[in-house]
């Protein structure tokens, strides 16, 4: 009988502690890597659009005048796949793998590469990318 007793206390604990309908608020790094993957994708978006005045927005201003000299393409699309991000004190830093494809004086061109995309902080402003650049046209070969 002290069994069932205690088999039906242990059972109404685990159910009165598991039926709560507290939300779980996302943690300060958990927002910040949900802001910095929608920055990376926005930033990835005005690209194909050749859209400088978003790349200026999410870019510092000689990074974005260095990728301003690549849209050379007729149609660009890039995918990218967020691998881990990663949260400093002064920068957040995205390890993503991607793909691209360009089409370039009625040529199709193809790269795919992995990078890290470097923001710093306090502005979330796109600073450096490590490895390959996505935002580099390859190539044409002839």
């Amino acid at each position: 009988m002290k069994k069932i007793y205690f088999l039906l206390i242990i059972i109404f604990l685990t159910a009165y502690g598991c039926g709560g309908n507290d939300k779980v608020k996302p943690s300060a790094d958990s927002q910040t890597a949900q802001e910095v993957i929608r920055i990376t994708n926005a930033i990835k978006t005005a690209y194909e659009q050749k859209d400088i005045d978003a790349l200026r927005e999410y870019l510092f201003p000689e990074f974005a005048d260095e990728i301003k000299k690549e849209l050379l393409f007729e149609n660009a699309g890039l995918e990218f796949t967020t691998r881990m991000v990663r949260i400093t004190d002064s920068s957040v830093m995205v390890t993503l793998n991607w793909q691209g494809t360009w089409e370039i004086k009625g040529k199709t061109q193809k790269n795919l590469g992995s990078s890290v995309f470097i923001y710093q902080v306090m502005t979330m402003k796109l600073a450096a990318i490590d490895g390959d650049n996505p935002f580099l046209i390859p190539v044409v070969r002839n």
